[in-house]
């Protein structure tokens, strides 16, 4: 049987997810400033990519720096669908995200790879991408970028504020988060825990790496197409110089600042890094180097990031409310 601890600590867990939430959506009706509010949508933004990027750091164990590559794909995708196709939002939605895990398939056969090997493969197809949306100017409008882009719209709702733009992208959020939750905690996301862990124990088991892997960095793709469109219907403009491997190392540190093996930890360190980028904007040339700061700090947290930090010192306080007694009188504390 369960114990009362484990039954209150799971109702606590999600009274917890509750309040988070309702945070995230009363957060534009307590500080409606529309700066603030284009700042939340960024960062919301930035938590689905470092999710998917997430799935396959965190529990696949795979090094890639290609994730600004389907971003930037997504982007342009839901803009010319929208710009010169003029089709409806929703198709442009799914067909970012479509495209981008499409083009992932191009990396089916570098997943052998390992490692740091990995990484510069994944590197080289940011290039390639980027120098593509930078050269084909017929297509992406090069060097000046695509312009026009419209709001989000519905029928005839047009999502026109930052505030309607900041609760649909939230939503996305949400809905990305319990798809991939249910998909790390499905035989799927098993049998990534066991490659990450022993690549050729996973392969005497029965586990086809290459399947496996490639499916996750489909999956990945797919998320980070979905977050390029929601950027592009954001700043209504792309720029090239949005997409270069400069962001997608800024989207591996989100995902190890907020905790690598952690779905919550893409949310936490998108969010941060995001919020600290604009507001340090204030200090003028000392910006990056308080930034910098910030990262060598966040990394004295260790592997599992802000959120293995905030998970500590609920223990602590939560052993120390719970149990008060035990630590007075010299009890040992659990590991």
């Amino acid at each position: 049987m369960m114990g009362h601890g484990y039954i209150f600590s799971r109702v606590h867990n999600f009274a917890l997810g509750i309040l988070i939430v309702a945070g995230f959506f009363l957060a534009p009706i307590i500080y409606p400033q529309a700066y603030f509010i284009q700042v939340l949508c960024l960062s919301v933004i930035a938590s689905i990519l470092a999710m998917g990027l997430q799935l396959v750091i965190g529990y696949a164990g795979q090094l890639s720096i290609g994730h600004a590559a389907f971003y930037g794909i997504g982007a342009y995708t839901s803009g010319l669908l929208m710009v010169k196709l003029h089709l409806p939002f929703i198709i442009a939605f799914l067909g970012a995200g479509t495209v981008a895990a499409v083009c992932s398939l191009a990396l089916v056969p570098i997943t052998r790879l390992r490692g740091t090997y990995l990484a510069v493969a994944t590197l080289g197809f940011t290039i390639i991408v980027h120098l593509i949306i930078l050269n084909e100017e017929t297509l992406t409008g090069g060097p000046f970028g695509l312009m026009n882009i419209p709001y989000p719209s519905f029928g005839g709702w047009v999502l026109s504020s930052y505030r309607s733009i900041y609760y649909f992208d939230l939503v996305v959020l949400i809905l990305t988060y319990l798809s991939l939750r249910r998909i790390v905690h499905s035989r799927f996301g098993r049998a990534l825990e066991s490659i990450k862990q022993n690549e050729e124990a996973a392969r005497s088991c029965g586990i086809n790496l290459t399947v496996y892997k490639s499916k996750c960095f489909v999956i990945a793709a797919f998320t980070a197409g979905l977050a390029g469109c929601l950027y592009a219907h954001l700043n209504l403009y792309l720029n090239p110089n949005d997409f270069t491997f400069w962001k997608s190392i800024e989207i591996v540190m989100m995902v190890v600042v907020g905790g690598v093996g952690s779905l919550e930890g893409g949310i936490v360190g998108g969010t941060v890094l995001v919020f600290a980028l604009e507001y340090l904007r204030a200090s003028g040339q000392l910006r990056m180097v308080i930034y910098g700061g910030l990262l060598i700090f966040f990394m004295g947290f260790g592997e599992k990031g802000l959120v293995g930090f905030f998970e500590w010192a609920k223990y602590k306080l939560w052993s120390s409310v719970s149990r008060p007694d035990r630590y007075a009188s010299g009890g040992v504390e659990p590991k």
